[in-house]
C-alpha cells in the first residue's frame, strides 16, 4: 500500500470514530416557548411582590407542545413550567436546582438537561440516573441544546418584568398521574433580592389548579 492510500485510511478512520462520540444532531426542531400572562396560570401564588405559576405538562401531548418528543413522559420525565413575575422595584432571583415537587414522602427535584438528553434518546429506554460515557454519545446536539436554553437553573427576573423556565423531573411510576400530581405542591425555597441579597419568604404552590377540573386527590 503506498503512503497516499495509507493516508486516506488513517483519515476515513478518524472521521469514523469522531461520528461515534459526536452528539447526533438530526430529526429534532427547537419549538417555540413563552411566558403567558399571569392570569393565565390558575397554579400561582404571590407574596412580596412577587408572583409564581406553575404548569405541570402532565401528558406527552402537552410535553410535545413545548419540546419535539412524542413520548417524554412515556420515558419518565415530566417538563414542570415556572413562571415568574416581578412587580418589584429590585430585580429577584429564583434557585431553580433547589425546587422540589413534593408528595407525601417523594421530594423531587430536577435532572439536569444532560441526564434528560440521555433518558430520552439513548437506544435503551430502561431508567438510567445519571450520564455515562456509552449513553452520551446517543445524545440528540439539538434537543440538548433546546432542553438547556428552557432550563431553569439561577433565574434572575428584572423589575416590574417576566422570567422562568422549565424544570425536568423523574416522576415514580404512578397508574394515575393526575391523581398524584392533584395532592403535590411546589415546594421554591430560594427566592432572593438581588439589590441586596436578602433571602425572600419560601413559595408552596398547589398543583391541583392546573390540571383537569375535578381531578380528584
Amino acid at each position: 500500500m503506498n503512503v497516499k492510500a495509507k493516508n486516506l485510511l488513517i483519515c476515513l478512520a478518524g472521521i469514523i470514530c469522531l461520528w461515534a462520540v459526536v452528539p447526533i444532531r438530526a430529526g429534532y426542531k427547537a419549538r417555540p416557548w413563552s411566558i403567558n400572562a399571569r392570569e393565565t396560570y390558575p397554579a400561582s401564588l404571590t407574596s412580596e411582590g412577587v408572583t409564581i405559576a406553575v404548569e405541570p405538562l402532565y401528558t406527552d401531548a402537552l410535553a410535545a407542545r413545548v419540546f419535539d418528543k412524542s413520548d417524554m413522559l412515556t420515558r419518565g420525565i415530566m417538563p414542570l413550567a415556572i413562571a415568574i413575575f416581578n412587580d418589584n422595584s429590585f430585580p429577584v432571583e429564583v434557585d431553580g436546582l433547589t425546587i422540589e415537587l413534593i408528595h407525601d414522602n417523594d421530594h423531587i427535584r430536577t435532572l439536569s438537561p444532560n441526564e434528560v438528553a440521555t433518558r430520552l434518546f439513548k437506544k435503551d429506554a430502561s431508567w438510567l440516573p445519571r450520564v455515562t460515557k456509552s449513553s452520551r454519545s446517543e445524545l440528540n446536539a439539538d434537543a440538548l441544546d433546546d432542553l438547556d436554553a428552557k432550563f431553569l437553573m439561577d433565574t434572575m427576573v428584572a423589575p416590574h418584568n417576566k422570567g422562568g423556565g422549565f424544570l425536568y423531573l423523574h416522576i415514580p411510576a404512578s397508574k394515575d398521574l393526575v391523581s398524584y400530581l392533584s395532592t403535590a405542591v411546589v415546594y421554591i425555597p430560594n427566592i432572593y433580592r438581588r439589590d441586596d441579597h436578602s433571602r425572600m419568604i419560601f413559595f408552596e404552590i398547589e398543583v391541583r389548579p392546573a390540571l383537569p377540573a375535578g381531578s380528584g386527590g
